[in-house]
């Protein structure tokens, strides 16, 4: 009976086991991918981390010197850790960084729920970080556990065999816009609409019309950071399609262009701010998300005008 309950016991620790390998195992990958992919490649002079806008956006083989570490589904203070990180991993290499900002980004750091977070340091880290301000931290763990874990790290790792390329983390970043003609592909059109309308309904239903406390934190710190390491500080906001601009209340786009222009001008920040400029339907993949085409023809703008020093605004 005793062997019985031995072997019972056994039995019912083994899922706990393996759940707990496949988190060491995903942990260890991700880690090793994300630290190998700091290392920014020779000739390397401007470096941008931000979010999918600046991974879709910015072509490195368009913008001379660009090492693009932009990734997706990012919010401010997890850019902040990642930038603290490229920079130590490449000491005096970048001439210019790339600071950007975002009117989707108001409020979003601190309200955005945990189990919604992507990272790198991922589990142990970034998570955690935000874990003690959560009500609910015992349903945290487990939804970071099931979303990070069980479902986009299987998810990548499933794709990666697919595909026959190593496993990449999701926090490694790289320049891969969609080749997806989102408003004018009529199968698409739809989604990207509604795409438009979402985004530009979670800016409108926030209250503050201004750059809140935490994203201006991160900001200012990350321009001190910046210089700390020898580099210019250059804080961007890139473009969004006309069908999220017409969404968004006009008044407060406005009011977040000209209080992300006060703090860089009180910080001392260059700022480049491409929220005027309108580019054709066919160069997005949805509402915030360049395609191919769309990269090309804005990358091609954007290092015209950080080579120049013009200041974007007045582009239409």
């Amino acid at each position: 009976m005793k062997r019985f309950l031995k072997n019972f016991a056994l039995f019912l620790s083994l899922p706990a086991v393996l759940g707990a390998a496949w988190t060491v195992f995903v942990v260890a990958m991700d880690y090793a991918s994300y630290t190998g992919a700091l290392a920014a490649p020779d000739g390397a002079t401007v470096a941008v981390c931000g979010d999918s806008q600046t991974k879709d956006a910015l072509d490195p083989s368009v913008v001379s010197g660009l090492f693009n570490f932009s990734t997706a589904a990012t919010t401010c203070d997890q850019d902040l850790l990642r930038l603290a990180d490229l920079l130590k991993a490449n000491p005096g290499r970048f001439k210019q960084v790339l600071v950007d900002v975002s009117p989707l980004e108001v409020g979003y750091s601190a309200q955005r729920p945990v189990s919604e977070l992507n990272s790198a340091r991922v589990h142990a880290l970034i998570h955690f970080y935000r874990l003690s301000s959560n009500r609910r931290p015992i349903g945290s763990v487990v939804a970071i556990w099931r979303d990070v874990v069980c479902v986009r790290k299987y998810n990548e790792f499933r794709k990666a065999i697919l595909r026959g390329k190593p496993w990449r983390s999701s926090m490694a970043g790289g320049f891969s816009p969609d080749s997806t003609k989102g408003f004018l592909d009529p199968k698409y059109a739809g989604k990207a609409l509604a795409d438009a309308k979402e985004k530009a309904g979670r800016v409108n239903r926030r209250p503050p019309a201004t750059l809140d406390l935490p994203l201006f934190a991160n900001l200012a710190e990350a321009v001190e950071m910046v210089r700390k390491a020898g580099a210019e500080p250059v804080v961007t906001t890139m473009p969004l399609s006309r069908a999220l601009k017409e969404e968004i209340d006009p008044a407060k786009l406005a009011a977040f262009r000209e209080s992300s222009r006060a703090v860089a001008e009180r910080i001392g920040a260059r700022r480049m701010d491409y929220l005027g400029l309108d580019l054709p339907d066919g160069m997005w993949h949805d509402a915030n998300h360049l395609n191919r085409d769309g990269a090309k023809a804005f990358s091609e703008m954007f290092a015209a005008d950080l080579a120049s020093g013009r200041d974007p605004a007045g582009r239409k």
